[in-house]
């Protein structure tokens, strides 16, 4: 498996998050519910919020493959 940085990692989070409408809210579990911009922030400064935002993100760029198969 290739290991990417943090500081990459959270660039390609934060990129993503901002191709979101900014009225989008984003509920993380058992933190709560955020705003687009909230969790950017979240992101940004490194904290749980913002770290279970990117892993949730990665986990979903992984499935990204067996869901286009699936719509083939």
């Amino acid at each position: 498996m290739i290991e990417v940085n943090e500081k990459y990692l959270k660039k390609l989070v934060v990129t993503r998050l901002n191709a979101v409408p900014p009225d989008v809210s984003f509920s993380i579990g058992k933190y709560g519910d955020f705003t687009r911009d909230q969790l950017i922030e979240q992101v940004e400064k490194g904290t749980d919020v913002g770290k279970a935002a990117t892993e949730m993100e990665l986990s979903f760029l992984r499935k990204l493959p067996k869901f286009a198969k699936m719509v083939e």
